[in-house]
């Protein structure tokens, strides 16, 4: 082979060696996560189609909502930088002009030998799952935040109204009882007790009205702006229960999978911290010209990872997993605690609202009006007419509260089961 020969064949396969250094540095497409389903239970009953068709619109554009879909975006961006090249090459040109005139052009590329792009892929796409099982999550909330704001809303309403019956009935039987008294049939304190009782009256239906202000203004908090038609909420609810293997339920809920992803990503971390302690060398290939000599060389260079060895951040990744390992046990523990203990309240509450609606309802309403008629007949005591006129109206509030509580108590149930938007049928997409 000739000189002249050798050199081309040379400057080939400098060219071509150039060439898969670039291309060496190139990314590779990381393959985008999905996300698994989200635990579901079978459920005996849904929500009404007016109540999913009023939450689905206030989800689709609130500030929470968007938020979350940030949040997932920001992790999906994440993994994408994650997965390009960590060096990128580098070209170097000189040109020297003295008594020999030199010039030479350069290519260098540093290699990821410990793979650290890998390792920061990995962790990236395991806090891509975590961030969709949060995006899960935080739909859930919202939607749970919104059926608590409707029931309390609901709940103080009909107290307000319940109040203001009472307060109706109170100064009805204090303008009769005065009437009475002036006709002498009733005495100077039986009289002080309709005043007395009536000024009660005045003082609960004034909290009522506070409360329901109070509650009108976290809805429209929660809502942005409150719907022209506020929709009515069941008062059947489903069915409390849980599946037979509870504890692989529990693991499949997205707040367990959030924090297994957490675990991933820093055990990943882990590999990422060992994958810096490798010795990323440098090529570097040249080419130019001395004269009309033709100058060609490759350099190699290594770092030498000896005043710093990078050990401690590996121990302290390494501590970080073991502290999350635990951290993610007790929270499994507590989580299978919260779903039981959220189903045997909701259970009983359930059990409770049903017995009121056979027996509640109709046996209040019809002590109100006995009581009204033994009263005006003169067959019951004016202190006995305000104690069970009492009773009923205290009987008729807690049946709302019970009601208000069953409601909460299903509402919490459904996203401690990550049921909720089940129970809705809504399928929330990110834009």
């Amino acid at each position: 082979m000739t000189r002249s020969q050798y050199r081309s064949h040379f400057n080939k396969r400098l060219i071509i060696s150039a060439l898969l250094l670039v291309c060496f540095s190139l990314p590779l497409s990381a393959e985008p996560q999905k996300a698994k389903p989200v635990a579901s239970l079978k459920l005996d009953s849904f929500a009404p189609a007016a109540l999913s068709q009023t939450l689905k619109t206030v989800i689709q554009r609130h500030p929470r909502k968007r938020a979350a879909e940030a949040n997932l975006n920001a992790s999906r961006a994440a993994v994408r930088a994650a997965d390009n090249a960590l060096y990128n090459p580098e070209l170097e040109i000189d040109s020297e002009k003295t008594d020999i005139n030199t010039s030479y052009i350069q290519l260098s590329q540093t290699i990821d030998w410990g793979d650290q792009r890998g390792s920061r892929t990995s962790v990236a796409q395991s806090m891509e799952l975590k961030a969709i099982a949060d995006y899960q999550i935080a739909i859930q909330d919202l939607s749970h935040n919104l059926l608590t704001a409707i029931a309390e809303k609901r709940t103080r309403d009909e107290q307000a109204i319940l109040a203001g019956r009472a307060l109706q009935l109170m100064q009805e039987f204090t303008d009769i009882a005065e009437q009475r008294f002036n006709a002498g049939d009733l005495n100077q304190v039986e009289l002080d007790l309709a005043r007395l009782a009536n000024a009660e009256a005045l003082m609960t239906h004034a909290q009522a009205l506070s409360e329901a202000a109070a509650a009108k203004e976290g809805l429209r908090a929660i809502f942005i702006t409150q719907p022209a038609n506020l929709p009515d909420l069941p008062d059947e609810l489903p069915m409390a229960y849980l599946p037979v293997d509870s504890d692989n339920y529990v693991r499949s809920l997205p707040a367990m999978r959030a924090l297994e992803a957490d675990v991933s990503a820093k055990r990943q971390l882990v590999e990422l911290r060992k994958s810096e302690r490798s010795w990323n060398p440098t090529i570097a290939l040249r080419g130019g010209k001395e004269d009309d000599e033709t100058l060609l060389g490759a350099t190699l260079s290594i770092p030498l990872n000896i005043r710093n060895t990078y050990r401690a951040e590996v121990e302290e990744a390494q501590q970080a997993l073991i502290s999350s390992e635990q951290m993610a046990q007790q929270m499994f523990l507590n989580q299978r605690a919260r779903v039981f203990a959220t189903t045997e309240r909701y259970r009983l509450l359930q059990q409770a609202w049903t017995n009121w609606k056979k027996i509640g309802r109709v046996s209040v309403n019809r002590q109100l009006s006995l009581i009204k008629k033994l009263w005006r007949a003169g067959d019951m005591s004016t202190t006995e007419y305000l104690v069970q006129l009492k009773q009923a109206l205290d009987t008729q509030s807690a049946g709302y509260e019970l009601r208000g509580l069953a409601w909460q108590a299903s509402f919490d149930w459904l996203l401690v089961t990550a049921s909720i938007n089940q129970w809705l049928q809504l399928t929330v997409e990110e834009n």
